[in-house]
């Protein structure tokens, strides 16, 4: 009846958050590098996927054409060649028959279009016209038709007294847009995901013993104090340092010295008592484990009178009664 009633209160018990928060900011250097190795294999599978293999490379060209327009007082003819509009006009009989006329019989109208990208960015007078394609030499020869068709319009359209390409760019391979960017911040966010989600379900799931909130889950024998692992250091002005404190930390020698004297007073009590103190590994041994062993003491009646968690970790401990 009571180990049901110990296994009922084990599995009914809530979560100790301060615990938890002080296990994930131990491991938060595991985040990190997490995110780091997330946001390279993101960017790297882009570049790779894009640049590496041939048959997704791309290639662009760009040219700078500027546009001298006739004299127009009512300032219609800016407003109709606009930069909202250049993009649709590069696809309409008016730039596109012309483009085709100066390309092989080999393209077509709508690769050509999706090929082709028209802007003003800042000047109404400057169109950047930029061509991406699979193949350097496709966006070389709709670039160059592109401008010559442009140049065309120019002496044919009353609307302009000329069209010239002042600047005019060889095709280069594309290694990194915006896109990469993108891929690179998706990578982190899946990797930062991934991990934060892991580790939670890991310290949700994990019942090894740190403090004695974890004993309250499996037994009501009282907690005597903890017992300090030796902090590891080396020496300090060649001297060797006493009790593993370095020189300096005081607050830490001092919080150790009052957890070591409430031990001592704990143990003075319960030697009155008649039975034995039980050491409990910090951070290694299981609730369900120490459960076990605590059945295994009654079958042999032996009477545990309070628990030790030894070799406790004196900075966690510090942190989670003084800092949270």
């Amino acid at each position: 009846m009571r180990r049901n009633e110990e296994k009922m209160k084990y599995g009914n018990e809530g979560m100790d958050c301060k615990k938890l928060m002080l296990c994930f900011l131990q491991k938060i250097w595991v985040v990190v590098l997490a995110a780091v190795i997330g946001a390279v294999l993101g960017g790297g599978i882009y570049l790779f996927h894009n640049v590496v293999l041939n048959s997704n490379r791309e290639y662009r060209a760009e040219s700078k054409v500027y546009l001298d327009f006739a004299p127009d007082e009512s300032g219609e003819i800016y407003q109709e060649y606009n930069g909202y509009t250049w993009n649709d006009l590069m696809s309409t009989e008016l730039i596109l028959d012309t483009t085709m006329s100066y390309l092989p019989d080999t393209y077509t109208e709508e690769e050509v279009v999706a090929a082709t990208k028209a802007e003003i960015l800042s000047d109404l007078r400057l169109l950047t016209i930029t061509i991406t394609t699979s193949d350097a030499d496709k966006t070389a020869e709709i670039l160059k038709a592109t401008d010559l068709s442009l140049v065309d319009m120019g002496d044919r359209e009353k609307e302009f007294i000329d069209i010239e390409v002042i600047k005019e760019t060889k095709p280069e391979l594309v290694a990194a847009d915006e896109r990469l960017l993108q891929a690179v911040l998706i990578g982190l966010v899946i990797a930062l995901t991934v991990t934060i989600l892991g580790m939670a379900l890991i310290y949700v799931f994990n019942d090894k013993i740190y403090v004695p909130y974890d004993l309250k889950s499996v037994t009501d024998i009282p907690f005597a104090g903890y017992m300090f692992a030796p902090l590891k250091r080396g020496k300090v002005n060649g001297e060797k340092e006493e009790n593993g404190l370095k020189a300096g930390d005081s607050k830490l020698e001092q919080f150790v010295e009052s957890m070591q004297k409430d031990l001592e007073q704990n143990k003075e009590y319960l030697a009155k008592e008649d039975g034995v103190i039980l050491e409990v590994p910090y951070a290694k041994m299981t609730r369900t484990k120490l459960a076990y062993d605590l059945e295994q003491h009654e079958l042999l009646q032996k009477k545990i009178v309070g628990i030790v968690i030894c070799d406790a970790d004196v900075r966690f401990i510090k942190w989670y009664y003084n800092h949270l």
